[in-house]
Order: structure tokens, then C-alpha cells, then sequence
């Protein structure tokens, strides 16, 4: 790194939300610079779970059939509430089958998610400036300063259009802004271990134990036998030096009862837990993302995934800014979107959380006797099964209320809304013989238009042609029956915004309705 590059976007922080936002704009043709603090990649990871949105994404990239490789699916959680048998188990396959190719959740390590996208973005030219660490930065009217220090002491000065804060629960860039970091610890202290044990734990799946002493996670990892474990740590072993997982194995086989045996324990770490909200996550040409904007409980295996989420919704935005085809306003739909995204998953999962290890009466005999029935009991039902994996596995994510969402009155109240993610369907396309899955047609570089049961206008384009493709979908007998199972009528249209979700949607299309959403809700000009 020279003393002054002048570039489009810097990126501060290369875990899975720096690298994913790198990605997405090196592929949409930003000029883009991403600095680390550390000496290289993690080697250990905490965040374990990618969920189905980030495998679709992931799909988009060309990263998925990898990932699933390197993982493993776990088509099931099996909740234990005694030593003899698991209380329920949720089939995580069965529940997803029709809502998204990727209906489980992948054991990947944090670790592996981001050497994945790492060697995406080498692929594409960007190389990581690693033991590069943001020491302040200068906002000014056209561009951020940024002021770098190496770790062998030598500093650089760095000009940008925008900066992106993907620097983790300490943010510089945060601090730098003096943006509010609103929230508390919990007082717990949690651990993590990459074991090989054994005992009667369901293979393949995620086992959640649920006792009076509060709850263990067990991660199925590749290879026989091999488990993360995720639990809190005894209060009498905190803060004891040199702790490692055989002193405290004794309470993980006391706590969940279970005939555990372990043969080897890989790693091993201890750490806190926060919940915490920015105030915001834009201040003029500055953008927080992942744990710089939002950090939470474990719960449910989300904070990756929305950190992964939280670039892609940025990305396509920041690179129409960079390339002149839109106002900088549009970036402000970031906050307006991603903002209550935060505050939806603090407030589930720190209700979920103080459940499963409130140390009251009332808490234990809820987790304990009640809410392995209930779960039992509500997942006879479709509706609810369906709400279950739409919630955990974020493709019920939806942004009905943002400026960028407009849906004609003419659709049913039963079809998607603008905002929504499109659905997963399979669908035969004009001139074509077979049923396809659209998804595998999306990009994350362009706005999709399907057009179902309509012929195309001669004039279809957006302000910019380029930006937008057009797929025509007949409305026959058999895309009818497809079409039904998601309430879109025929005929009617669907504009996507590059991350999959609906901008604009209605019966007939029209070409003036597109430029108008276009130039007024995105304010995208012409070149």
C-alpha cells in the first residue's frame, strides 16, 4: 500500500461481512480497498450456522455447491430435556423443502466462510492489506480520509469515496463517528470446543440440551465424531488461567446428564456476549456493517448470517452511488432497511436467550417440562413449520415498508409484497421446454424483470438497458400450479432489486411505471 490511494470504497474489517461487501462491489465494477488489523484469516471460529438466504446468496456468488463440500447439513434439531432420549425433533429438510433449494442449516465454521470469500476476491484482484489497523479518519464533503497504521509502525494516509465499517464489536469506524452503541453484557460467560466425543447424541444433527443449569449446543462437525460445543461456563472456573475443555468437560457430562465421552479436544475459548444496537448505520459517507452495527446472543446462529445480509443489501446500492447512476440518498435506504432487521433479531433473540439460562424457577420449568412439548405440538402444523423456518432461516426477511417498495393495489392480498423475497419457485421459461429455478438465473449484478402471462413491451428497458434483464414467463397450465402455490396471479409482474428482493410489483406491466420507480425510488440517472 502506497501513502495516498485513491479509491471508491475502503473496507475496514475482513471477516464474512467485509469480505462479502468486497466481493459484491469488485464484482459490480467498484474500486475497492480492504484493510485488517490482524496478521491474516481466523483460525477459530465461533459462528458456525449459514442458513438457507446466505447459501442462495452464496449460490449467486458460485460459492454454494463449495460450501456445502466443506459443511455439513443438518436436516434436524433434536431437543433434550432428560439423559433417556431427545424430547422433539425438528426435521429442518422437511419444513424448508418448498421455500429454498437449501432447506437445512450447513455446519460451516466462520473460518471456512471466510476462506471461501476470501479466495473469491483474490480471484478478483483485490488483495487483503492485512496488520493494516484504521487509526482515524476525516470525513469531508466528496471523500473520507482515512488514516492507517501497519504493524511495523509505518502509517499511510488513504483517500475514499465512502468507508464501510465491518470492524467488529470495537469498531474504529464507529468510534470514529461517535455513533452510540447502545446495550449491555450478559453477565454469563460462554465457551466453544472443537471436540471428538462420543455418546448418544444424534449424529448429523444439532442437539440442543435443555436443563435446570441452563443449555449446551452441539454442532455436528466433518468427520465421525467430531462436535462444536457451545455452552456457559461454570461461574467457579471463570477467570481461572490456563483454563482448557478437560476442566470443564466435568460439568458439560454433569449439566446435560448425558453418557458423553471425549477422546480429544482441538481448540478451545471463552468469551462474552453483548447485545447492542448503533444509533445508526450511516453517518454522511461512512456505513457500519455485521458486528460494527449490531451484536447479539447466539441464538438461533444469526449474527453471521445478518452480518452477510447486511452487505448484500448494501452492496448493489453503494456501487449504483460509486457509478454515478444514483443519488447518494439511496444509500439512506441501508439504515431504513437493515436498521429494524437489528432490532427485530436483538429483541427475539434476547428473549430466547434469557430463557435458556435464567436461572429461575419459573425459566427452568419452562425449558425443561413446557417448551419441548410445545414445540413438539406446534410443529404438527404446517403453518407454523413454515413460519419456524422462514424466521430462522432469514428468507422471511422482508422490506415492506421502505421507499424502495411499491406494490400496485391490483394483486391479491395473498401475493407477495414489494419487499418480500421472491419466492423459490420452478418455473418453465418462454421458448424453453423444462421447468427451471429462477434463482439459478439471478446474478446479484442486475434488476431482474419477470414478466408472467404477459407479452413483452416493446419498450422494457429501465433508464439504464444494462442494468436490466428480462425473463418472460408463460402463464400455462403447469406454471399456473407453481405460480398458486406462492399467490402470484397471471398474469402479473415482478421487478428485482439485485438482492432478490421485490421493488416493484403488479398485473400489467408498464415501461413508464418501471422508469418512474426507478427514478424516483432508487434515483438512478441516466448516464
Amino acid at each position: 500500500m502506497s501513502d495516498r490511494i485513491d479509491i471508491q470504497v475502503l473496507v475496514v474489517g475482513a471477516g464474512p461481512t467485509g469480505l462479502m461487501l468486497a466481493n459484491q462491489l469488485a464484482r459490480l465494477g467498484v474500486r475497492v480497498a480492504i484493510v485488517d488489523r490482524h496478521a491474516g484469516p481466523a483460525r477459530e471460529s465461533r459462528a458456525l450456522g449459514v442458513h438457507a438466504r446466505t447459501l442462495e446468496i452464496y449460490s449467486q456468488l458460485g460459492l454454494a455447491s463449495r460450501a456445502i463440500e466443506l459443511g455439513r447439513p443438518a436436516v434436524g434439531v433434536n431437543l433434550w430435556t432428560s439423559n433417556r432420549r431427545p424430547a422433539v425433533r425438528i426435521p429442518l429438510g422437511d419444513i424448508g423443502r418448498d421455500l429454498s433449494p437449501y432447506p437445512y442449516v450447513l455446519i460451516l465454521g466462520q473460518d471456512d466462510n471466510e476462506r471461501l470469500l476470501g479466495d473469491l476476491l483474490a480471484r478478483q484482484g483485490v488483495a487483503v492489506q492485512w496488520n493494516t489497523e484504521l487509526v482515524g479518519l476525516e470525513q469531508h464533503a466528496d471523500r473520507v480520509r482515512a488514516h492507517l497504521r501497519r504493524s511495523d509502525g509505518s502509517s499511510a494516509e488513504l483517500d475514499a469515496g465512502w468507508v464501510a465499517g465491518c470492524d467488529g464489536a470495537h469498531s474504529a469506524v464507529r468510534e470514529a463517528n461517535a455513533i452510540p452503541f447502545a446495550g449491555a453484557p450478559y453477565e454469563h460467560v460462554f465457551f466453544v470446543a472443537d471436540t471428538r466425543l462420543t455418546g448418544p447424541l444424534v449424529a448429523g444433527e444439532l442437539n440442543v440440551v435443555l436443563r435446570n443449569e441452563g443449555f449446551h449446543l452441539f454442532f455436528p462437525m466433518r468427520g465421525s465424531d467430531h462436535w462444536r460445543v457451545v455452552g456457559i461456563l461454570p461461574p467457579q472456573l471463570r477467570g481461572r488461567d490456563g483454563l482448557d475443555f478437560e476442566q470443564v468437560f466435568p460439568s458439560v457430562r454433569g449439566q446435560t446428564g448425558l453418557d458423553l465421552r471425549l477422546s480429544a479436544c482441538d481448540w478451545f475459548s471463552s468469551y462474552r456476549i453483548h447485545h447492542r444496537r448503533a444509533a445508526r448505520f450511516r453517518d454522511r459517507r461512512c456505513l457500519l456493517l455485521g458486528d460494527a452495527a449490531h451484536i447479539h446472543s447466539p441464538v438461533g446462529a444469526q449474527g453471521m448470517n445478518t452480518g452477510l445480509q447486511d452487505a448484500y443489501n448494501l452492496g448493489w446500492k453503494l456501487a449504483l452511488v460509486c457509478a454515478g447512476r444514483a443519488g447518494d440518498a439511496l444509500l439512506d435506504s441501508y439504515h431504513d432497511e437493515r436498521w429494524p432487521v437489528a432490532g427485530r433479531l436483538l429483541r427475539t433473540t434476547d428473549r430466547a436467550f434469557s430463557l435458556v439460562i435464567s436461572d429461575s424457577m419459573g425459566a427452568r420449568l419452562l425449558r425443561t417440562r413446557v417448551l419441548a412439548r410445545l414445540a413438539a405440538l406446534a410443529m404438527r402444523f404446517g403453518r407454523f413449520r413454515e413460519l419456524a423456518f422462514r424466521t430462522v432461516s432469514q428468507v422471511g426477511i422482508a422490506y415492506r415498508g421502505s421507499r424502495l417498495s411499491a406494490t400496485s393495489a391490483e394483486l391479491p392480498a395473498t401475493a407477495p409484497r414489494a419487499g418480500d423475497r421472491f419466492p423459490w419457485l420452478r418455473l418453465r421459461y418462454a421458448g424453453e421446454r423444462r421447468a427451471v429455478d429462477p434463482f439459478e438465473r439471478f446474478d446479484g449484478r442486475h434488476f431482474d424483470l419477470l414478466l408472467i402471462g404477459q407479452p413483452a413491451p416493446i419498450d422494457a428497458s429501465a433508464p439504464d438497458s444494462d442494468l436490466l434483464r428480462l425473463h418472460r414467463i408463460p402463464g400455462d397450465a403447469a406454471n399456473e400450479r407453481e405460480l398458486a402455490r406462492a399467490g402470484i396471479p397471471v398474469p402479473s409482474f415482478w421487478l428485482l432489486r439485485p438482492d432478490g428482493h421485490v421493488g416493484l410489483a403488479g398485473r400489467r406491466f408498464d415501461p413508464a411505471l418501471a422508469r418512474s420507480w426507478f427514478a424516483d425510488r432508487l434515483g438512478v440517472v441516466s448516464p
